[in-house]
């Protein structure tokens, strides 16, 4: 008898061991927590290990080990596995991963095939006939499978339109049909074409979508950590190229824009549900349109408010940094200010600050355009200066709402700063944003803006000026030496001993050799006579001179130095995001990192 032939007569009979029973002798969970689990897995008919990941009951691996266990299978793990994407057309994406399995290896032996959960003997014979091979089944975690699908179907550009688990919310739909701009040529490809444009965006973790029409159809470029990319799309692509009119009116449509109207911008957003691993959230997204001699170009900003979670830890910052933050923190009263470009990360900072002073004690208001994230326990307010909602207006109204902390989405002009720094005078926590290149500039652009330097003075409690670089990536690290003319630029002698850091390139960061971004800071918490300073109405160069002639603080150069040194990021990512003036000053402290 077969091992195949046996597992039919197991479990056809039922003599299998339960799983429930194998993870109580294994002390992984008790009766009344396996009980939990099991009338959450009929009721929402799921299997019970995916009860048990959902409730936290259990660690992924530990179940998966059971499982492998239960049917005298091994476990195999799949991160730590390269995969063979020539098999990528040997299993409809569809399939794989509606029964959690992903094809790994080819061998003498047969097919090597990862799976969440065994299949039956019906399905796994079905299944050797289809790919002609011998399967051999091995267990693997969950979020690993889906993972190395991910991988896998994308290179390969096999999405199905099935696979793409996507869809309107109803009352997008609802405005969408009543819509006066619908028009019935939007064929059932072009939606699907829209709808793999977005998803695409989605699951890379793009900030920013981009379609640009062009002479021959249309580019489509993704900002994923800061920089803007292509993906393969595989033979998708070519049939976005020859639908991009079509595909420019699809979005249009969504929010309600007039699809007639090609010459003149135009701005809206819409909302969408996107489903990923079994849990629907909803999705924003602002849309921007500006006219080009070969049709329209779309940007498409998505605004993910669901991002749970948010601390200063996750956001890469360093222990020395959150500590004097959170002590800045606990001053009752003042204003604090967050600068850099756009896409310098001030959002996610500010949300990581609010979380963090966000206590059932006290009440927080937010003004912002637009609500970037949804915090529970905090009231949002969004600007809409259509209607005359101003940042200046609702701050003012704020006011009267007996509020501990007030955020400003950002201090845009006068009205706003000065009742920003009267609301942190009258003993509220103030938090906001300014577009400057480093801490101090802040306060000459306030001074510009006409706020007394004395009321700055009084209210200041702490500046944070910040940037983002792109993370080299953990899986394909690689000592390297850089260019002498790089070296140069910071002023780093070619000899220096310090073993620098870069990227090779793998399927984990889409081969771009970077993974994530982290935060180079400048920090300026003022002292009592740097504030005194300030009443003098010094100038940028001068304020500077005077706050960083301390040794223990460090400008935004030299903590990204610190990254460089570490091994984090590269010099060239320094050179992209901080201004070349603060490099041409960090040359003087070359010496303390290389």
């Amino acid at each position: 008898m077969t091992k195949k032939d046996l597992d039919y007569v197991l479990d056809f009979n039922n003599k299998r061991r339960k799983l429930g029973e194998i993870l109580i002798s294994q002390n992984l969970i008790n009766k009344d927590r396996l009980e939990s689990a099991l009338t959450i897995s009929r009721d929402e008919k799921i299997p019970l290990g995916r009860a048990l990941i959902k409730q936290h009951l259990i660690e992924e691996e530990h179940l998966a080990l059971a499982i492998a266990s239960q049917h005298d299978l091994k476990f195999l793990n799949l991160s730590s596995v390269r995969l063979d994407m020539e098999l990528a057309g040997l299993i409809n994406a569809t399939y794989a991963q509606r029964h959690r399995l992903v094809p790994v290896k080819r061998d003498t032996m047969g097919l090597v095939i990862a799976m969440a959960y065994p299949l039956r003997r019906d399905e796994l014979l079905q299944l050797e006939s289809c790919c002609q091979a011998t399967i051999i089944p091995v267990i693997a975690k969950e979020t690993d499978i889906i993972s190395a699908q991910q991988r896998l179907f994308k290179i390969a550009g096999t999405f199905s339109k099935e696979e793409l688990h996507f869809e309107l919310s109803e009352d997008q739909m609802r405005d969408s049909v009543k819509s006066k701009y619908v028009t019935d040529f939007i064929s059932a490809d072009v939606d699907y074409l829209t709808k793999r444009i977005i998803t695409t965006g989605i699951k890379e973790c793009a900030s920013d979508i981009h379609l640009e029409s062009t002479e021959h159809g249309m580019t489509i470029r993704y900002r994923i950590d800061g920089v803007l990319q292509r993906l393969d799309m595989g033979n998708d692509m070519a049939q976005i190229g020859a639908n991009a009119r079509q595909i420019v009116s699809k979005i249009k449509i969504l929010c309600d824009m007039d699809i007639a109207e090609r010459r003149r911008p135009q701005d809206s957003n819409f909302k969408m549900k996107v489903a990923k691993a079994g849990s629907v959230r909803s999705v924003d997204f602002r849309v921007s349109t500006v006219p080009t001699p070969f049709g329209e170009n779309l940007a498409i900003r998505i605004l993910d408010r669901h991002s749970e979670g948010i601390t200063l830890e996750k956001l890469g910052y360093s222990p020395e940094h959150i500590e004097a933050l959170y002590k800045a923190l606990e001053k009752p009263t003042g204003i604090f200010l967050l600068t850099g470009p756009t896409g310098s990360g001030k959002s996610s900072t500010l949300y990581a600050v609010l979380s963090r002073i966000n206590t059932p004690g006290v009440k927080t208001l937010t003004v912002e355009d637009p609500i970037e994230y949804g915090i529970e326990g905090i009231t949002q307010t969004e600007v809409n200066e259509v209607i005359g909602n101003t940042f200046a207006k609702l701050l003012r109204a704020f006011l009267r709402q007996d509020p501990d902390n007030i955020m400003v989405g950002e201090v845009r002009d006068q009205e706003t700063a000065s009742i920003a720094m009267r609301a942190a005078l009258t003993g509220h926590t103030v938090l906001s944003t300014l577009h400057t290149n480093d801490s101090t500039s802040a306060v000459t652009r306030l001074i510009d803006m006409g706020v007394e330097p004395s009321l700055i003075a009084t209210t200041l409690r702490c500046i944070l000026a910040q940037r983002l670089v792109r993370a080299v990536c953990s899986q394909c690290k690689t000592a390297f030496l850089p260019s002498r003319t790089l070296l140069s630029d910071f002023g780093i002698p070619p000899d220096t001993k310090i073993t620098f850091h870069q990227g090779k390139g793998c399927r984990h960061c889409n081969f771009s050799g970077f993974s994530g971004r982290l935060p180079i800071v400048e920090l300026w918490l003022p002292s009592r006579e740097e504030l005194l300073f300030i009443n003098r109405k010094p100038d940028s160069h001068s304020l500077r001179k005077q706050v960083f002639n301390r040794t223990e603080r460090l400008t935004m150069i030299e903590d990204g130095y610190r990254r460089v040194v570490a091994g984090e990021t590269t010099l060239e990512e320094l050179l992209r995001v901080v201004p070349y003036e603060q490099i041409e000053a960090g040359r003087d402290k070359i010496g303390k990192y290389f």
